[in-house]
């Protein structure tokens, strides 16, 4: 039953990828078509989908519906500029349409984007979007890796980041994480130390360990981990509320383990199962601890949501490699194996473990099937056989806000800021590669993705997260693919708009073979690019399915076993 329903997920995943992917291209090509209509201009064909199964001529124009429903496509000679005389699909020659006329065309495709994420942008606006954190005036440091830049310029835990780059900062950890990102040169950190600031000057690098799929990027992850507040709200009559857990509390652990995210929130709770923890709440300036037992959830959210673990959180275990044991979760299978803090694991089933991410997916492949787990302490190696248990979704009765409610404008003003921020990390680094400049940046061309990356973060928003982040990345695609046609490139709708307001300025068009001309080279590197781009896009994919045969270490997570549980704010 759980792999079919995992199966169902996944369709149903792949199917809004299709759909919102195609209507933003649809979207597109209708802005171009009734600004055509509107100034009378001669328009071939107008298709909804590919491979037309459906035909029919209306006053001219050839409309279509495809059976392969990715979005939708125009024909308009008239806007080619690389043709002397248009003519029309019949072969009959067209007059050349007005300069203005092709630039209100040509515009209407990305307006039409534009208007379209707005509305869509309205809903999200509404329903709120899923924050992999509360936003954040100051960020603790949990710890730091001794391996990064990061630990080199001087950040220790317990420091708390109050400015980046010299100014404050409200964020979550994911907007924070991408200001260090899309920073040039070298990060600056103003830490509180011991009731006074210190600066923390470094020069990010590429993180083989980031956390997922990231460490396949080589992405300039920091070498950090903060201490995410969580804010918890009791309903009534909950388990939380009957142990004295009070709205405005916030968790600092449970059964002795630090909580650093909404994850591991879950997986401290779902791991005791029914029997009782100890949580450790921060409530003003005081630590108070309560006991409190978690229920399942009814009715259950399905198989999906349970996970195979042994309770063990793990940190690397730094240059003698395999994993350290950083703690034991109560009730677990590790603690009944005899697994203590410090132990370092070394194999399962006789297979090395060089990172928590690899014996977290070893663990998630075996399920409840028992193994031989080989560990060392105190010098000494030592054997223990142990099996996961299943654990399911259970809840004390409280709610955590973990949800931003960003206007339309602002999420178009951020894609634009990214977009922004992409594009001059990526030059500058070029720049620096060919000797252009000394300023430095860890984005790469790599990093770039087209439409196999866009259907990947797609399907992986709705498949492991919700369907209102997955509609969220339908408002950022449509911005994008707004802001990319807009640049004055031949063969973009920016290029007729560049050729249009020439012919204005200068009442004659640009010759045509230099159209021509501009147009091949522009559609060489566009195509080489694309292709550039989906390379790395199938990498990723290969990669998200066959994670184990990445070209790069496994991520070193400082706290093993989270549940992949949805991250959208629940009764936990």
């Amino acid at each position: 039953m759980e792999q079919v329903m995992d199966i169902l997920l996944s369709i149903g995943a792949l199917a809004f990828v299709f759909i919102a992917i195609g209507f933003c291209i649809f979207s597109h090509e209708l802005g171009h078509f009734l600004a055509a209509k509107w100034r009378g201009m001669h328009i071939d064909a107008f298709s909804l989908g590919f491979r037309p199964f459906w035909k029919k001529k209306i006053n001219g124009v050839e409309y279509r519906l495809g059976w392969l429903p990715f979005g939708g496509y125009v024909e308009l000679p008239q806007v080619d500029a690389t043709d002397a005389v248009p003519k029309a699909a019949d072969g009959t020659e067209l007059p050349r349409a007005k300069a203005i006329d092709r630039i209100i065309t040509a515009v209407a495709g990305p307006l039409f984007n534009i208007l379209s994420g707005l509305l869509i942008a309205c809903f999200v606006w509404w329903i709120g979007m899923p924050q992999d954190s509360p936003k954040m005036r100051e960020i603790t440091v949990l710890s730091v890796d001794p391996a990064g830049p990061e630990y080199a310029a001087g950040l220790r835990p317990e420091d708390k980041i109050v400015k980046i780059n010299g100014e404050p900062f409200f964020s979550t950890w994911a907007q924070f994480v991408s200001k260090i990102l899309f920073s040039i040169g070298k990060v600056d950190l103003e830490v509180i130390r011991d009731g006074k600031p210190v600066t923390i000057s470094y020069t990010p690098v590429d993180n083989p360990n980031a956390p997922g799929r990231l460490r396949s990027e080589k992405i300039a992850w920091p070498f950090f981990q903060p201490l995410i507040p969580l804010e918890l709200v009791p309903e009534k009559g909950s388990p939380a509320e009957k142990a004295g857990i009070k709205a405005g509390d916030y968790v600092v652990a449970i059964d002795g383990m630090p909580i650093i995210d909404f994850d591991e929130f879950l997986f401290g709770i779902n791991l005791a199962g029914n029997n009782p923890i100890r949580m450790t709440l921060r409530r003003g300036d005081e630590t108070v601890e309560v006991t409190v037992r978690p229920e399942p959830i009814t009715p259950s959210p399905g198989p999906e949501f349970s996970r195979y673990m042994t309770g063990i959180y793990m940190q690397p275990a730094g240059a003698e490699g395999g994993v350290t044991v950083a703690g034991v979760m109560p009730y677990s299978a590790a603690l009944a194996a005899g697994l203590k803090p410090g132990d370092r694991l070394l194999e399962v089933d006789g297979r090395k473990i060089t990172a928590p991410a690899e014996f977290s997916e070893t663990i998630a492949k075996l399920k409840g099937t028992p193994f031989r787990l080989t560990y060392e302490r105190d010098g000494k190696t030592s054997e223990v056989t142990l099996a996961a248990r299943l654990i399911t979704p259970h809840t004390i009765g409280v709610t955590i806000s973990l949800l931003d409610h960003p206007t339309p404008i602002q999420q178009f003003i951020s894609t634009i800021d990214m977009s922004y921020k992409s594009l001059r990390g990526i030059l500058v680094r070029l720049g620096n590669r060919l000797g252009l400049t000394e300023q430095t940046s860890t984005l790469k061309p790599s990093h770039m993705s087209g439409p196999l990356g866009m259907g990947l973060v797609l399907f992986n928003s709705v498949r492991s997260a919700s369907l209102i982040s997955g509609i969220y990345f339908v408002v950022v695609i449509s911005f994008a693919l707004a802001i990319f046609n807009l640049f004055p490139l031949p063969v973009l709708d920016g290029g007729h708009i560049l050729f249009g307001l020439i012919e204005i300025i200068f009442r004659r068009p640009l010759p045509v073979v230099v159209v021509k001309v501009l147009s091949t080279i522009f559609v060489t590197l566009l195509i080489s690019l694309m292709l550039y781009v989906t390379f790395f896009d199938g990498k990723r994919i290969y990669y998200s399915i066959f994670p184990e045969r990445s070209d790069v270490p496994a991520a070193k997570e400082s706290v093993g076993e989270k549940t992949n549980a949805n991250p959208t704010p629940k009764q936990p």
